[in-house]
């Protein structure tokens, strides 16, 4: 299906929706990533229901605002609501990867009407660490571009995974896709806010939906982020994917749509 563009507020948020049905789900990208990091499952998910994936402002294809100050985890939740309202019947299910899910939990926590159940997948409550950004960061990003900062063809085990499955070339081009459509402001100004920003850890007890939180048996530095949010949301059930990092719809996408399913089956049944 083509694209569509919905305007939220200051931006244009870039869309696609594949599939109908009363139910719908939507799928929330990660940081630096787009909605097309879902593309090679949209046509199986979309065989009982309505699958919706959009672009956050600043990634894909929706509005570059080049101004650091318009990205915060905050606003990028308000873009959602707004288009939830805008394009979608509610309650939907949510799935939230890494970022995404840091922003599906305050979109349940500040708009829980608009949520039906949560998948959340290889995210954090709180801010996980792990990542110091080399000194005079926002020059370098500025100056060079966030694609050579990152380094396209940096090793690291998830990387060497993806090319045996997926092929090298395949690799490279995903990376220079996302990255050559991401606002470098984005990049600047949603790092921090991703590996150091507050926790919501105390208020995820206030989350009644049916959760299930997914993560990658080898993504240290999100399994015990997992951990903890399955033990904070009442009921949530916690499932690992043996063998798969930071991103398995790529590298176990089988498994990947399995527990999807599981999910989806579960809530229906019970709805």
């Amino acid at each position: 299906m083509a694209s569509s563009r919905t305007r939220v507020g200051d931006v244009e948020i870039e869309w696609e929706a594949h599939g109908r049905g009363a139910r719908t789900l939507v799928l929330v990208h990660g940081f630096t990533g787009a909605r097309s990091d879902f593309q090679a499952h949209f046509e199986a998910l979309a065989r009982d229901r309505r699958v919706v994936a959009a672009d956050h402002r600043g990634h894909g294809g929706s509005t570059n605002t080049e101004d650091g100050a318009s990205y915060t985890l905050d606003t990028l939740t308000d873009d959602l609501i707004g288009f939830l309202e805008a394009e979608v019947d509610p309650p939907a299910d949510v799935l939230g990867h890494s970022m995404g899910g840091m922003i599906a939990l305050r979109l349940v926590l500040r708009r829980p009407d608009l949520v039906r159940s949560l998948i959340l997948m290889d995210t954090a409550a709180e801010a996980p660490g792990g990542l110091e950004p080399p000194p005079n960061f926002d020059a370098l990003v500025r100056e060079h571009g966030v694609a050579r900062v990152i380094e396209l063809g940096a090793r690291t085990p998830e990387r060497a995974l993806l090319a045996k499955r997926k092929g090298a070339d395949w690799v490279q081009s995903d990376a220079h896709r996302r990255l050559s459509a991401l606002d470098d402001e984005a990049f600047i100004a949603l790092l921090p806010r991703v590996f150091r920003g507050e926790s919501l850890l105390e208020r995820l007890a206030e989350i009644r939906c049916p959760t299930t939180v997914l993560v990658g048996a080898l993504d240290a530095l999100f399994v015990p982020t997992s951990e903890r949010i399955a033990e904070a949301i009442p009921g949530a059930r916690l499932q690992k994917i043996e063998g798969a990092y930071h991103s398995p719809q790529h590298t176990h996408p089988d498994e990947w749509r399995s527990c999807l399913r599981a999910h989806l089956d579960a809530v229906d049944a019970s709805s």
